[in-house]
């Protein structure tokens, strides 16, 4: 049977042993019950710890001020949210609030949390810390050099800084021990879902400094972050020089976990070593150095077959997109960025072997499954000759334009960042673009070098669903994140405040008329919706892969 793309992955969540051999039965089978083929590698050194392979080490560990999956997927293990995401529906629901309620006008917002929560540090995770961790949500949005550089979180959700006149969040109290209230000036539909984002997991209150910022988060989740001191210690322990502390992260059992927000973890220690490229995380999964590895790329799918090892795959809730800069000269053309569209050809990119199977050409930055009517967008069909015909309209006299890429690293959504770049170039030069590479590497913080580089004229980007909701893509585009591109269109700002209070019909009405603009102004090129993949080996026999890469250690099982 010949190994390809749409045989390996095909079936969703399934084990590629039993694409090689045709057999349904083994492929419901978890990890631990599937025999071994003479391949597979031992289980890894640390055989007591959690082993985690991971594209990179990431540049802060604050979830708030931070856009990053890799920050994420460290921080969801530590710091928990006032409501979860439903794993079978993708919903918000209680966590660490055991009941939300809404007034019947959608302005209050009154969660009651579970009994005798604890941070890891051992002080109350109670009503006063939630109170101080959303008030340290609105004074970062309306402070210079804090998270609204990269896109404030608190402004995608409430619509302004707290000290602006269209921000929608009123006060917050707290009433007794246990219970929140949170006033809006206006109903907010997507608030439930936002709250589940790991950007806004409760911290305590201790662990951030004067400015806001936590270094090392505090929280009441299943682990938390070794001190240095430790991490050095387990990995001495686990055979390893403790030099390696600097590129792996160590997080312990959190003693003071509440059960009532999870099932205690099967791992009391989870190592996250930062590898690097794909061939590393691979290379490092066949040696059983590692349990799991995330951006799997299809290359890799027979040799992940032969090893013995399970390829999760999740469904799609990310883009990838091209970003413009619309303050650049040339850029701020709509011919250039309409002969861009012309001539990137996305349908071929959406085939290229560096994405898995099922990955689909994007026309607009909101993924399918949102709701968002598929046909609002400006459809911008491959042609070579327009997009020439375009740039002459345009007075392009080939002028150098930089295009940022990162290197060195991968994420859900952009897995292998150099071929894709080079493909984009490639199509661009065709069409009479002189295309400057600019590389990024991994030991700087991608986002913020972009909107650093003031003559950058494009970067590729991506945005990950962290919640399940159009306003997650659309806001920041339109509004809280416009330093990534210059683009300022009031009424799609508008559109943005009209839908946020509004009911279903009328929401989906106003996207597909954001969904419009933004493909009519083009500051945004959307590429490709990515599927995205984790490797488990032998020793796990399950992994909870979600589409918001909402994926908790404390769920994984092993054999």
């Amino acid at each position: 049977m010949e190994l390809n793309r749409r045989t390996a992955l095909g079936v969703g969540l399934g084990g590629l042993t039993a694409a090689l051999t045709g057999c349904t039965d083994e492929l419901r089978r978890p990890a631990a019950e599937t025999a071994a083929p003479s391949t597979s590698p031992a289980a890894p050194s640390t055989s007591n710890a959690l082993v985690i392979g991971a594209a990179d080490s990431p540049a802060v560990r604050d979830p708030y001020r931070s856009w990053d999956t890799e920050v994420f997927r460290r921080s969801r293990q530590v710091c928990q949210t006032l409501l979860g995401i439903d794993p079978q529906t993708g919903a918000a629901r209680p966590w660490l609030a055991r009941t939300h309620e809404v007034s019947a006008d959608g302005r209050q917002h009154t969660f009651v949390l579970h009994d005798g929560l604890r941070f890891s540090d051992g002080t109350a995770c109670d009503a006063d810390a939630v109170v101080a961790n959303v008030r340290r949500w609105a004074e970062a949005s309306t402070s210079s050099g804090g998270p609204e550089q990269i896109g404030s979180p608190f402004v995608t959700v409430f619509g302004a800084p707290a000290d602006h006149r269209q921000c929608r969040f009123d006060s917050v109290e707290a009433h007794g021990r246990h219970t929140v209230r949170l006033h809006l000036t206006h109903r907010l539909r997507h608030l439930p879902a936002a709250l589940t984002s790991p950007q806004f997991a409760i911290l305590a209150p201790g662990c951030w400094e004067d400015d806001g910022a936590a270094s090392t988060p505090i929280g009441t989740g299943p682990h938390r972050w070794a001190t240095r001191s430790e991490a050095e210690k387990t990995l001495k322990q686990a055979g390893r020089e403790p030099t390696e502390a600097d590129d792996t992260d160590v997080f312990l059992l959190n003693e003071h976990h509440n059960d009532q927000t999870g099932q205690s973890p099967a791992a009391r220690t989870v190592l996250v070593d930062a590898l690097g490229r794909a061939p590393t995380r691979l290379r490092q999964l066949r040696r059983g150095k590692v349990d799991v590895i995330d951006v799997v790329t299809p290359d890799q799918l027979r040799p992940l077959v032969e090893t013995g090892a399970q390829v999760l795959q999740r469904d799609p809730l990310s883009v990838l997109y091209l970003g413009m800069n619309l303050s650049h000269p040339v850029m701020r053309s709509l011919y250039v960025r309409q002969a861009v569209a012309r001539g990137v050809d996305r349908p071929a990119l959406a085939r290229n072997p560096i994405f898995l199977d099922g990955t689909a050409l994007a026309h607009d930055v909101v993924p399918p499954t949102l709701g968002v009517d598929p046909e609002a967008a400006e459809r911008y069909d491959v042609h070579p000759g327009e997009a020439k015909r375009l740039l002459s309209r345009a007075g392009y006299e080939q002028e150098p334009l930089e295009l940022m890429y990162p290197t060195g690293t991968g994420r859900p959504s952009m897995p292998q960042p150099e071929q894709i770049y080079a493909q984009v170039a490639e199509d661009l030069g065709k069409i009479g673009l002189h295309v400057v590479p600019v590389p990024v590497p991994p030991s700087q913080d991608y986002l913020r070098a972009v909107l650093e580089r003031g003559s950058r004229a494009m970067h590729l980007m991506s945005r990950d669903g962290l919640y399940r909701d159009a306003h997650a893509f659309l806001e920041p585009l339109c509004r809280s994140s416009t330093a990534e591109t210059h683009y300022d269109n009031p009424q799609t700002r508008r559109l943005l405040r009209e839908a946020a209070g509004a009911d279903d019909e009328d929401r989906r009405a106003a996207y597909a008329r954001i969904v419009r603009s933004l493909s009519l102004d083009l500051p945004v090129l959307p590429l490709v919706y990515p599927i995205s993949a984790v490797a488990i080996g032998e020793r796990v026999g399950r992994y909870p892969s979600s589409p918001q890469l909402d994926e908790h250690w404390a769920d994984i099982r092993l054999s």
